[in-house]
């Protein structure tokens, strides 16, 4: 079952190793396990649904459960391996209180990637090597070994988590500018999250969570701003009738453009052009002045 959900607070180890490769092909497979694949040196290829990562020295995969890969090694390489079930069932390792208590479970919760590739950004190499070192020399099974186990096992799947967040973060600056760059190129159009989620490609909840975070406004409220920004801008600098700078500007009414508009900064926007705008009128007789080869300014008819 998938580490996300949250009916799944329980864990085991199903297998790992630690091993040498000069080179090595395992075809494509899917397990009902979560995997973790760590690169400590030399480096290997990854694919997931057709779509292949080169893993370098201290960079790691995380896999879903049920999610078709396969491991490419042509040079040497030394790969970390930790593969373990989720489930409902009581098992040998509780992460309920974890979930509770990371911030960074939390977070990349709302995104659920079945794989990421990222960077060891804290100790998750470390983490793992202990667990692996411990499951391989310790031989009797004793309750020490077994609580020892366990925070082991925990230490790694909070630094998994961290390690995902912080490459998580990087990807959400990449959401907020495309859907910010979205939203400049289409202020005209009936614009909603639905519309921008789908053009970022992420779930709206998590746009939501992002916009807030980042820009410290709701997306709704980001579009307001942007749109009365385009209209401060055409009151002061062009003759346009307010209606057609209220269409130009995303609003769908006049009224509604004023009423909005009016909220905001205390004034109509008749007003506002009044106190800030410039009349702006035809002085160059229909045509343009163009710059000669003798810095003359020549007239030209605009045809």
């Amino acid at each position: 079952m998938s580490i996300y959900r949250k009916d799944c607070r329980y864990a085991r180890l199903t297998a790992f190793y630690a091993l040498n490769l000069s080179s090595f092909n395992m075809d494509t497979h899917q397990h009902s396990s979560c995997e973790i694949m760590y690169v400590t040196t030399g480096s290997c290829e990854i694919t997931v649904n057709d779509q292949t990562f080169l893993l370098k020295e201290k960079e790691f995969i995380f896999l879903d459960s049920f999610i078709p890969h396969k491991l490419l090694v042509t040079q040497p390489c030394t790969v970390l391996n930790i593969e373990f079930s989720i489930g409902s069932e009581v098992s040998d390792f509780d992460l309920e209180p974890l979930k509770n208590a990371s911030e960074s479970y939390k977070e990349i919760s709302l995104t659920k990637p079945i794989c990421i590739v990222s960077n060891d950004s804290r100790s998750l190499g470390y983490a793992i090597k202990d667990l692996i070192n411990l499951m391989t020399n310790t031989h009797a099974k004793t309750s020490e070994f077994t609580f020892l186990t366990n925070i082991l096992f925990q230490r790694m799947i909070l630094e998994l988590f961290h390690a995902l967040t912080i490459d998580n973060n990087a990807k959400g600056m990449r959401y907020i500018n495309k859907a910010i760059t979205f939203i400049h190129a289409n202020l005209e159009d009936d614009l909603n999250v639905p519309k921008i989620a789908e053009e970022v490609g992420i779930n709206k909840s998590y746009l939501h969570k992002l916009f807030k975070d980042y820009t410290g406004y709701s997306i709704n409220e980001f579009i307001s701003k942007k749109r009365l920004e385009r209209a401060c801008f055409l009151l002061i600098n062009s003759n346009k009738r307010i209606t057609e700078i209220a269409f130009q500007a995303g609003f769908n009414s006049r009224q509604y453009f004023s009423n909005t508009f009016e909220k905001h900064f205390s004034m109509s926007p008749r007003d506002y052009r009044k106190l800030h705008g410039q009349t702006i009128e035809s002085s160059t007789i229909n045509g343009q002045l163009r710059l000669d080869g003798n810095n003359n300014w020549l007239l030209s008819k605009m045809k």
